[in-house]
Formats: C-alpha cells, sequence, structure tokens
C-alpha cells in the first residue's frame, strides 16, 4: 500500500524528492524503489523532520512503534486496519488520522476512507483530505462505518475480478483471446463506474436506460435476479465487514 500512495502521489505532482520512505524488513526493495521513483531513503528516520508520517506496517506494530518515538510536531496518519486514531493520538500526543485507502490509489483512482481523531481540527483534516484526495477520493468514517467501507472499498475489487473472471470465458469461447477479452469487460465496467460517479438517479433507472423490455440486456438482467445476485453480493459485503468472523452461508437456490 505505501508503495501505490507514493507512485499516486508522484503521479499527481508531488516532488519524489519531498518524499522519504524506510523500510526496516526489505533493504533491497527500499533501494530498488529509490532508485525507479527518486524517493529519499533513510534507515533510521527523525519523525519530527518531515510535515507528515505515514505509517504503512503491519498493524500489530503501529502503536508500539508510536510509543517508541518523541512525537512535536508531524501529522500523523495510519494506513493500518483495526487502528482507532484516539489510540494513536493517546501514544503520540498529536492528532492522528487513521486512513483507509485502496490498491488503485497507484493510479489515482483509489478510494480512502478518513477516520478522524478527537483531537484532530479543520487545519488537520483539511491537510488529510488534501493528502489522498491527490490520489482519488475520500469519505469520512468513524467507529461505526469503517468495517463497512473497508468490505465496500478494500474488499469489493476482489469482488469484481471474480465478476470479471466469470465473464471473460464467454469472450474467449466466441474466438477473443485471454487479454482482450478482459480489457472489453474491464473497460466496460470502467465506463459504468465512470457513469455511477456523475449521475444521481437510482441504480434501477440507470438499468433501465441499458435494457430495453424483451431485448438481451433485460433477459441477461433477468438471470441475476432469479439467481438472487442481490442477496449474494449483501451477503459477500456484510461478510467482509464483519470484525470477527462467523461462518457464513454459503449455499445458494439453484433456479
Amino acid at each position: 500500500m505505501s508503495e501505490a500512495l507514493v507512485r499516486g502521489w508522484i503521479d499527481s505532482g508531488l516532488s519524489p524528492e519531498s518524499i522519504t520512505m524506510t523500510n526496516r524488513s526489505d533493504k533491497v526493495r527500499l533501494e530498488q524503489l529509490r532508485d525507479e521513483l527518486g524517493v529519499q531513503i533513510v534507515d533510521t528516520e527523525d519523525v519530527n523532520a518531515y510535515d507528515v508520517v505515514v505509517l504503512a506496517m503491519q498493524p500489530d506494530g503501529v502503536l508500539p512503534y508510536v510509543r517508541s518515538q518523541t512525537w512535536k510536531s508531524p501529522l500523523l496518519v495510519s494506513v493500518a486496519a483495526h487502528i482507532e486514531p484516539a489510540e494513536l493520538e493517546a501514544a503520540s500526543g498529536l492528532p492522528a488520522v487513521c486512513a483507509m485507502p485502496n490498491t488503485p490509489v497507484a493510479f489515482r483512482d483509489g478510494m480512502t476512507g478518513l477516520w478522524f481523531g478527537p483531537e484532530t481540527d479543520e487545519s488537520v483534516r483539511t491537510t488529510a483530505i488534501a493528502l489522498f484526495e491527490r490520489v482519488g477520493r475520500t469519505a469520512v468514517t468513524d467507529a461505526k462505518t469503517m468495517s463497512a467501507f473497508m468490505a465496500a472499498a478494500g474488499c469489493s475489487p476482489a469482488f469484481f475480478y471474480e465478476i470479471v473472471g466469470s465473464m471473460t470465458p464467454v469472450l474467449t469461447e466466441a474466438g477473443f483471446d485471454e487479454a482482450t477479452a478482459r480489457q472489453i469487460v474491464a473497460q466496460a465496467m470502467k465506463g459504468s463506474a465512470e457513469l455511477l460517479l456523475h449521475e444521481s438517479r437510482q441504480t434501477e433507472e440507470l438499468i433501465a436506460d441499458v435494457a430495453a423490455p424483451g431485448g438481451p440486456t433485460d433477459r441477461g438482467v433477468g438471470v441475476l435476479r432469479a439467481r438472487d445476485l442481490s442477496g449474494v453480493m449483501s451477503s459477500a459485503l456484510r461478510e467482509s465487514a464483519k470484525e470477527d468472523h462467523e461462518p457464513v452461508d454459503t449455499s445458494i437456490e439453484r433456479v
């Protein structure tokens, strides 16, 4: 995720020289990123030398790391799951933000949830929003909504890939090669998503625009509804949003 964010930020116009990265577990990869992207790297960082410090480590290492440092000035941002901003603020004494981006931030098409700590003010919030809107769109989350956001923005891309994987064989069986088949489906999804971002009408109306009664689209939508795609997708998202894993009923009534 840190690589995806840095790639997106550089593509957005941030100077690589203004970005410093460190990685204690893989120095070879760190040096590769320096050579490839032009960022600065350090073995040991002074956290107060930067305007913003983004922690993109494993969740169990975040709070011990924060407690090990003496914090004076930077905006503290964590992109680790299951860490609350109030915990970061208690450990650091600074305003803190928990951010949940997804990997399309590398192409500036990401969706990032921002959970602001109780000590953040309007200036901090504006800075964090501006930083992550360089690489996509943002939504303000909190303790109640973050799990659902993580499922919708972080897990659902895998659902979309599953859909693409189920559609492309129809095209390859018709004679397209695998790469072209995937491109056809992916571009159709991309265009549809772009339309959704600019439309305020209900999805039912958008479907009606495409699905003439009795036509091929209408027949295909009928199959999806008969097989309860809505229920399946809703169940998948709810399962991914659970904080504590419980078995899910994966049985599907065949029609």
